[in-house]
């Protein structure tokens, strides 16, 4: 189970990359994605260039009662760095048959992928390709590396390990590129708020500029945020969202409450969903509340509890890591938190590239303004309105690029 949750939990994450995301809105209330397609987990796994292929190898090797029990007993890093693939002897021989067939079925498959690109070169291009590649070397580099090309019969140490590294490898990457494009999604909007001032007379600059000042006050002054994973904010939920009695709450009846798929672990979704809550308190009452700042509140709100619970690395909780957690002392609700208006999100010097970059109009910050440190309480400078061009006016007027929004868990 182990290995399945975590190699699944990666291909939720790595469709984002590839695919159209997919959110389901929770009967709680969860943030609904800025865009969104029906499907579940499944689904967009099978999406995945070799999605049905790492789904189809961890169903066989979990079904191997030798190897569930090594998988239950590895830790994470046996896990992330694949180790795990040595006890691939262990498994009985017809799971090793089962595992051969899925080997020469995706590679079959991937003899068709390869076929199907080169019909759509024209003859000069094959021409070409067959004379600097004869024996199909570069082809083969460009082949996915998830599985060993050396071997196409059978499925070996090198097959498993292999397709466990890249599952962690694009993961990584994941997480990058979440990060990335949030900072670009508040980078855009910024200079789409500068850009609709500079356009504007002196007055509607005035009165727009103290419109704005106000609005960040009113995000400053939310309600009080518990700390993520604190005991309070988890007697909170279970208070006020799942309505139940306060002074009956008990961990394991709130785990196994929020463990919605019932595997006997809280994954980040879960996690992230629980976290909705106190995301809500920061991000629902402007009246220009962004959704997908507040998705990206409740990302960092599970990021941080995994990170202070999740001991052994292995992205999900058990109930042991999060009683333990919740009683913590880096999960006191006096620490507070932090939100996306304390943190900066990028640096004045990475807007004004951005700025240069998008358009000519003038970015650059009056000395008597000083920058705040979040994204969206940098101040306009004053530009007059022969600044803006139309190439500026087009690309400001342009729809924000809303991040990929990682797909929900379902919840009660």
């Amino acid at each position: 189970m182990k290995l399945l949750i975590y190699l699944l939990h990666v291909c939720v994450l790595l469709v984002a990359v590839g695919a159209p995301p997919v959110v389901e809105n929770a009967k709680r209330g969860k943030a609904p994605a800025p865009s969104s397609n029906d499907g579940d987990s499944d689904d967009m796994i099978d999406k995945l260039e070799y999605g049905r292929y790492l789904k189809e190898v961890v169903e066989i090797l979990e079904s191997d009662p030798n190897f569930k029990r090594k998988l239950e007993k590895a830790s994470a890093d046996d896990i992330k760095s694949g180790n795990i693939a040595e006890h691939l002897s262990l498994v009985q021989h017809n799971i090793r048959s089962q595992l051969d067939e899925a080997k020469q079925r995706e590679m079959a498959r991937l003899r068709q992928l390869i076929g199907r690109k080169i019909r759509t070169l024209s003859d000069k291009q094959r021409n070409a390709l067959a004379r600097i590649d004869p024996n199909g070397e570069q082809i083969r580099k460009l082949l996915p590396q998830h599985l060993d090309h050396d071997n196409s019969d059978t499925f070996n140490e090198a097959d498993l390990e292999r397709l466990i590294r890249h599952a962690s490898k694009d993961l990584d990457e994941i997480d990058r590129q979440r990060e990335e494009e949030f900072k670009q999604y508040e980078l855009r909007k910024e200079y789409q708020r500068r850009a609709k001032l500079a356009r504007l007379t002196k007055d509607e600059r005035k009165r727009l500029e103290e419109l704005h000042r106000e609005t960040l006050e009113q995000k400053k002054r939310h309600r009080p945020v518990n700390h993520p994973g604190s005991r309070d904010q988890m007697e909170e939920v279970w208070a006020k969202v799942d309505k139940l009695e306060t002074n009956q709450f008990k961990p394991k009846a709130f785990f196994k409450l929020h463990d919605i798929n019932g595997d006997g672990f809280l994954d980040e979704g879960e996690i992230e969903a629980i976290m909705l809550q106190e995301a809500a308190k920061i991000h629902d009452g402007p009246a220009d509340a962004d959704p997908v700042e507040k998705e990206e509140e409740m990302e960092r709100m599970r990021q941080h509890v995994m990170r202070e619970f999740d001991k052994n690395n292995d992205r999900m909780l058990s109930f042991e890591e999060f009683e333990h957690g919740i009683d913590g002392k880096d999960a006191k609700n006096d620490q507070g938190w932090k939100s996306l208006e304390d943190n900066p999100v990028f640096s004045d010097q990475e807007y004004q590239r951005f700025a240069e970059h998008m358009s000519p109009v003038s970015t650059s910050i009056p000395p008597q303004q000083t920058p705040s440190t979040s994204s969206s309480s940098v101040q306009a400078p004053v530009v007059s309105e022969t600044a803006v061009n139309a190439s500026s006016v087009a690309a400001a007027s342009q729809p924000l690029n809303v991040p990929r929004a990682r797909p929900a868990a379902k919840t009660q």
